[in-house]
């Protein structure tokens, strides 16, 4: 599945070997994806207020606001419904079930190998922004046929 346009992705996580890894593997297996990279959540939403996004992948585990921390933040206190990506070496079930009951669109487990998990990361981002792009076109096909049969007549 390609993407039809470039599309940009925040990725938050404080390892900057792993940062650095996860940007080779997209700069060399996704040409149409554009990453900025954030080493902290704050920093990631200081970005936020400055740029738009497609989606958003979190590492769970950032010193200071860790990723389903940021997750809150983005959904509730800043009401962006992007894609999140929540991207862990965590297997606990009750961390995967959190951060989908917090409105993660996904839960990742990397694993060892991390170019194989980049490349998981890279389809799972795709699959991601193409349905959001597509909700995002049904509403607004909905509110247009609202609006057309909407008639407002001065009396």
């Amino acid at each position: 599945m390609e993407l039809e346009f470039a599309k940009k992705v925040l990725l938050v996580y404080d390892n900057l070997d792993v940062l650095d890894q996860v940007n080779r593997v997209f700069e060399n297996e996704s040409k149409n994806i554009e990453v900025v990279s954030a080493s902290s959540s704050s920093k990631a939403l200081k970005i936020l207020e400055k740029e738009d996004f497609d989606a958003i992948v979190s590492e769970y585990h950032i010193s200071k606001m860790g990723g389903i921390e940021l997750l809150k933040k983005v959904r509730k206190e800043k009401e962006i419904e992007i894609p999140f990506i929540l991207f862990t070496g965590e297997k606990e079930q009750e961390i995967f079930l959190k951060a989908l009951e917090d409105g993660a669109n996904r839960v990742l487990h990397k694993g060892e190998d991390i170019k194989l998990a980049c490349k998981t990361l890279n389809q799972a981002l795709k699959q991601e922004i193409s349905h959001y792009e597509r909700e995002q076109e049904l509403e607004r096909l909905r509110n247009d046929k609202i609006n057309s049969n909407i008639r407002i007549f001065d009396m």
